[in-house]
């Protein structure tokens, strides 16, 4: 089986007619039509209901072609590890939350960068902060940035990885301006506040049930209109006014210094304070590349280093 054939197949599947998928194969009809034929021998099924008009992929195919696409990324990903590999040049797998490759993980990589000797690549991966922790824990990437409450840190579920402490990142409560310059959501005893949150069995939504909503509900009515983990959504959700949410100061301050959005004062609300820890896996995929990224990150550590 070659990965040719694979790829022939999703470009067919693109390309809908076996002629269009041809030319963008730089191939003549018959040909192409050959290479089909031989990954469909390979398999032992039939891949193309040729019966039909216009040409439809086979039940079997339908079903199996994300899998194909997975199997061709997967392919040319370990493709580009083993040549950057070949060429010197160490690649990490890091993964980290979606909102802090938005906002900590360029400075980060911008560091990395100014060292001329650290020949070092990444392949990161944003999930959600617990989606990141199960990969980290599965052994599926050498470094993981998350945030995390000082009292409860992820060093004590894996005592075997490797932490450096990364700065801080607080959650404060925003909200959209109303024509006047005032926040268009604010705690009012009289109505019902409308909050854009997260899942409670979220991280963020652990924390904000934790230290956020309590003390806020005990004297001020309150509605969730929408949750979601996706801190940009929420984001977005907020600057057209449909509620007040706690998002990342970082996430935030272009938006707080334009004016576009503002901190929403009141005794009732809380900022939390949570720490940025790296995390560096016991048994990296390449542990000599991980020790130069390690040791230049402890030599800035002195700096009071904030991504």
């Amino acid at each position: 089986m070659k990965l040719a054939w694979i790829e022939d197949l999703l470009t067919l599947v693109d390309a809908g007619t076996f002629s269009r998928a041809a030319v963008l194969r730089n191939i003549t009809q018959p040909a192409f039509s050959r290479r089909i034929q031989l990954l469909e021998a390979w398999l032992g099924v039939e891949l193309i209901d040729r019966r039909s008009q216009p040409m439809r992929l086979s039940a079997i195919a339908e079903r199996h072609i994300p899998e194909f696409r997975a199997l061709q990324h997967d392919m040319h990903q370990l493709r580009s590890r083993i040549r950057t590999e070949h060429q010197g040049i160490g690649r990490i797998e890091l993964v980290t939350q979606h909102s802090l490759t938005m906002t900590r993980l360029p400075a980060l990589l911008q560091l990395i960068a100014q060292e001329p000797d650290a020949q070092l690549e990444f392949n990161v991966r944003s999930e959600n902060r617990d989606e990141c922790v199960t990969l980290f824990m599965r052994k599926q990437a050498d470094l993981l940035l998350c945030m995390e409450e000082h009292t409860e840190l992820l060093l004590n579920l894996i005592p075997d990885a490797s932490r450096l402490y990364m700065g801080t990142e607080t959650l404060i409560p925003v909200s959209a301006l109303t024509s006047v310059h005032t926040p268009m959501h604010h705690p009012d005893p009289d109505k019902t506040l409308k909050l854009l949150a997260y899942p409670p069995d979220s991280f963020l939504g652990r924390i904000m049930y934790k230290h956020c909503l309590g003390a806020l509900l005990r004297h001020q009515p309150a509605e969730v209109v929408h949750e979601s983990v996706f801190l940009a959504g929420i984001k977005e959700m907020v600057m057209a006014g449909l509620g007040m949410a706690w998002l990342p100061e970082g996430l935030v301050q272009r938006e707080l210094d334009s004016g576009s959005l503002m901190v929403v004062e009141d005794d009732g609300l809380k900022s939390v304070t949570l720490e940025l820890g790296l995390y560096r896996s016991a048994c990296p995929t390449h542990p000599q590349t991980v020790d130069r990224l390690w040791h230049l990150l402890q030599r800035n550590k002195g700096e009071n280093l904030r991504l």
